[in-house]
């Protein structure tokens, strides 16, 4: 199997490389302050980022808080997710944990995230909650996965692949990106230290991180234009 499976995910994380250098390499400075610009002055969106740094890595914050998910859905305004489920992920809180730090991704999305009974005022209905695990996977690992939300899977060119395999191809194409083009990351680094407000976020925002603001910011512009 890994031998037709494991080329498939080579050409399809080389072609979102592509798309990457397409949209930094030539006009790296305009499309990362657009981006910078938007993040750090729309008021919505700097109160996330200012959520965003006090929650990234926070383990402590994560495993004192009692409502740890209801926040955290609240803020990176995910839809469909009832109670009951996060009470069970607020009572799972140290196996999930454990899950990141092992990297034991696929057991953590198919346990808590994938095909989840969810329950509506006459009805149960059966929901997969992709783009809730890609982000509660980067809040925890930052260095490893990206927040990974649909516009940005559609820019990339990832369209119609399932989410959880562009989820995985997206999170290693930006670090071997970011690690083969170490100069463009510099400048990228610069011009949020450069940006007044951002520049005090600097130090909670890893390469990923960084890549997910120009991309999320590229991908819901081509989304308006359309």
């Amino acid at each position: 199997m890994e031998s037709n499976v494991l080329p498939y995910l080579e050409i399809s994380k080389q072609n979102v490389k592509r798309k990457i250098s397409e949209t930094l390499t030539d006009k790296n400075k305009e499309v990362t302050n657009a981006a910078f610009n938007f993040h750090f002055k729309d008021r919505n969106s700097l109160a996330f980022q200012k959520y965003y740094c006090e929650t990234v890595s926070n383990r402590e914050a994560f495993l004192s808080s009692p409502n740890f998910f209801r926040v955290f859905r609240q803020k990176y305004s995910l839809q469909g997710i009832n109670g009951n489920h996060l009470d069970r992920l607020e009572q799972e809180k140290g196996k999930i944990l454990r899950l990141v730090d092992d990297d034991n991704l696929p057991k953590l999305y198919y346990e808590f995230f994938a095909d989840v009974s969810l329950q509506r005022t006459k009805s149960v209905v059966q929901r997969t909650l992709a783009s809730f695990f890609a982000k509660f996977a980067h809040t925890f690992s930052p260095d490893k996965y990206c927040a990974l939300d649909n516009p940005i899977k559609d820019y990339l060119g990832l369209r119609r692949e399932g989410f959880y395999i562009a989820f995985v191809v997206i999170s290693q194409a930006y670090k071997e990106w970011a690690n083969e083009n170490p100069h463009l990351m510099q400048q990228i680094r610069m011009e949020l230290e450069n940006d007044k407000i951002g520049k005090s976020y600097s130090n909670k925002m890893t390469k990923l991180k960084l890549l997910d603001l120009i991309f999320w910011y590229q991908a819901n512009k081509a989304t308006t234009v359309l």
